[in-house]
């Protein structure tokens, strides 16, 4: 019923006790505790019980009021559901359950009836205890059968003790039932039901609708498994599994959990990881290459700016990025990103604007790369002329030098892609000349303006200014249709923002002109594909082909330590970031997704010691001191991760801001509800200040939550509103 309660000044939903139970003090006595326990929970996606009240010899529960419809009538009325929306709804069940099993408190009796979906489309999880609550007198869990059949766990129906996994199965039965129209244990009988779940597995989804994505089938059917053990540890990890397949505009927190118990409030934003790996050439820094491995040891190159003596524009860090496809036609031969060198180069050299020949050998040394690559161009009356260096960055000797005439501007690629096959057969390339000539074929783009306007959107896409790529991909493409790397990067800066319909558009439309592209760059542009559609499968095959023939390919191996990690099997995770660490053992960008990836594994060790080797070489490494901290926090260290965090402040605005997120977690779980807030109230002005909306309101939210807890309820509703 909806009724008005007078003393909370709201409506309120109000249920009745059956008259049986009612009439039973200890059912009441049991009703009574359980709701006490479950009032705890303070979520947003919980429906919040308020009372246990009496009126005209009926007992009664009041809670909150929700206009819209439960999950059943939803079901009932489109029979199934189109999956973004039933892994939103489920999604949002996960958050609520991981808050209540943060408080000790199981469900038991998950349903379609239990959850509330409002007019926005939010879903809410009803009557947490209330089960349990109807045991008869005596009766201890172990030995009841509590719940409603058609959603009940195998133990639940075998009577067993229960534990928070329990309702992972019954979650799993409901997001099967929205994806089929259908549950997946059917029979003529109760009892056929339950015996089913205890002794068959689920039939899968895919056999049942294909056109189901194979990552939700996978989340359904480890939920559904028989064994607890071999379900989902937790509703947090379901949670993150499903945020994965949702993508980037999910807004994702991962949760970093210690043996033992930390805190389900203890989360952080998913996104430095993701920076880190973009910075890795995740999104498909292009690069052109050839068959044919040879078995060399890898050598890694840095390519510095380039010296323009023409005075035409035209030529600004055009040839960089050409020269570095070029260059990786060996096997053997990794371009490290220039992006991330410049990012070095700054910390370096403070205001260079030029990353030049001296500059890029200090960065070189300092990341552990082979060798730099200096040149330039200028113009002489018969044509151009185009001049390239190899050195040794810490002696600075040069280990070859070749230059190359172009007759006019167009043929000033082709010079650069003839420069590059003399340096790579100097450093040792054996790669047959048949082969090295059709790699040429695909090296140059249809316009020298084409190749510039390729280069900007390179030079955007690693500062980050992911719509400005956008543009210069598009001018790309525009003076070559047929320029396939020119959409594939445009796909990469869509999925980047989150726009992964039109990422998927550009990817089809680069696919189209594969056949432009050599085999690294198929490899890329493919696994691209494969990991934005959420096929992880076919995306660990593609990377695993490229690694297999270009075994020095740095970012080949941490996007396939990536894909590992999109399923959850964190012991290949590692294994594959340790090998582009292997490739550039220096490279602290490397080493700090191998210390992020060892905390997801909860390896905290690990994490620690790998986060403080990279401290000791730069103090201000931002993402160090990050995960350092949640390292220190899941080792049960809370002072080492506060002042870490404390570090973390003076490290720029990115350091300020994601280290109030962890000193107001910390607050929190020393149960310093007070400090937590001042410390909220000050971040979300300072986001404010900053403009960033998103982070204000991510912010609000938590504070809205800690002044709930704090029993202040108009600050509550004043911080969410």
């Amino acid at each position: 019923y909806q009724a008005y309660d007078r003393e909370l000044e709201r409506q309120v939903a109000l249920k009745l006790i059956r008259s049986d139970l009612a009439a039973n003090p200890e059912i009441l006595k049991r009703f009574k505790q359980e709701l006490i326990l479950a009032r705890q929970i303070t979520h947003k996606n919980v429906i919040r019980i308020f009372d246990l009240g009496q009126a005209d010899g009926f007992k009664f529960i009041t809670m909150d009021y929700i206009e819209g419809e439960d999950l059943q009538s939803l079901l009932r009325r489109k029979k199934k559901l189109e999956p973004a929306e039933a892994a939103n709804i489920i999604a949002q069940t996960c958050r609520a359950l991981e808050a209540a099993h943060a408080e000790g408190v199981i469900h038991r009796d998950l349903k379609p009836q239990n959850i509330m979906l409002d007019k926005r489309g939010r879903a809410y999880v009803m009557d947490f205890g209330i089960a349990r609550s109807t045991l008869a007198p005596g009766m201890t869990q172990t030995g009841a059968l509590i719940g409603t059949p058609d959603y009940m766990s195998p133990e639940q129906a075998k009577g067993q003790t229960l534990d928070a996994r329990s309702d992972l199965f019954s979650v799993g039965i409901i997001f099967y039932e929205m994806l089929a129209g259908q549950t997946p244990f059917l029979a003529d009988t109760t009892m056929g039901k339950l015996w089913k779940r205890t002794n068959e597995l689920a039939r899968p989804l895919g056999e049942l609708d294909k056109t189901i994505p194979p990552t939700l089938c996978e989340i359904v059917r480890r939920c559904l498994e028989i064994d607890p053990h071999k379900r989902f540890a937790s509703a947090a990890e379901l949670l993150q599994q499903i945020e994965v397949w949702q993508g980037p505009k999910a807004g994702t927190r991962v949760l970093v959990q210690r043996v033992g118990g930390l805190p389900a409030y203890v989360k952080w934003a998913g996104t430095g990881l993701a920076v880190a790996l973009v910075a890795a050439g995740f999104f498909l820094r292009s690069k052109l290459g050839t068959r044919l491995a040879a078995p060399h040891a890898p050598v890694s190159l840095l390519i510095a700016d380039f010296d323009n003596k023409t005075g035409d524009p035209v030529f600004d860090g055009t040839l960089e990025p050409m020269l570095g496809i070029a260059l990786e036609g060996a096997p053997f031969i990794s371009s490290y990103n220039r992006g991330q060198a410049k990012k070095v180069a700054a910390r370096i050299q403070p205001g260079a604007s030029h990353m030049e020949a001296a500059l890029a050998q200090l960065v070189a040394v300092r990341e552990g790369v082979n060798a730099v690559v200096a040149g330039s161009i200028q113009k002489e009356r018969s044509g151009y002329k185009v001049y390239v260096t190899t050195l040794d960055p810490a002696t600075g000797r040069a280990l070859l030098k070749e230059e190359s005439d172009a007759s006019n501007k167009q043929d000033v690629l082709a010079a650069a892609g003839k420069l590059a096959e003399r340096i790579r057969k100097g450093l040792g390339d054996t790669t047959p000349e048949s082969a090295q000539k059709s790699a040429a074929e695909t090296f140059t783009a249809g316009s020298l303006e084409a190749a510039h306007q390729y280069a900007v959107g390179q030079d955007l896409q690693q500062s980050g200014k992911w719509t400005d790529a956008i543009n210069a991909y598009g001018q790309a493409a525009k003076s070559d249709p047929d320029l396939g790397r020119a959409y594939a990067g445009t796909a990469a800066m869509y999925a980047n923002l989150g726009k992964n319909q039109e990422a998927e558009k550009y990817y089809q439309l680069a696919l189209e002109r594969i056949d432009r592209m050599t085999d690294r760059e198929k490899y890329r542009t493919r696994s691209g594909y494969y990991l934005l559609m959420h096929n992880q499968a076919k995306a660990i095959e593609e990377l695993s082909a490229l690694v297999s023939q270009y075994p020095a390919d740095t970012a080949g191996h941490a996007n396939l330590a990536l894909a590992y990690f999109y399923g959850r099997n964190m012991s290949k995770t590692l294994e594959e970031q340790k090998r582009a660490m292997e490739i550039t053992p220096h490279s602290l960008l490397q080493r700090v997704n191998y210390a992020m990836y060892a905390l997801y594994a909860e390896d905290f060790d690990t994490a620690a010691k790998e986060a403080q080797s990279i401290l000791n070489e730069n103090p201000k490494f931002d993402q160090a001191l990050r995960t350092l901290a949640l390292a220190e926090l899941g080792r049960g260290h809370n002072e080492e991760a506060r002042q870490n965090y404390k570090k973390l402040q003076g490290v720029g605005a990115y350091g300020a801001s994601i280290a109030s997120t962890g000193l107001a977690d910390l607050e929190l779980y020393e149960g310093r509800l007070t400090e937590a807030a001042a410390i909220l109230e000050r971040a979300i002005a300072d986001d404010r200040a900053a403009k960033d909306e998103e982070a204000a309101a991510d912010r609000t939210a938590t504070l809205a939550l800690t002044e709930l807890a704090r029993g202040k309820t108009s600050e509550a509703v004043s911080a969410a509103g």
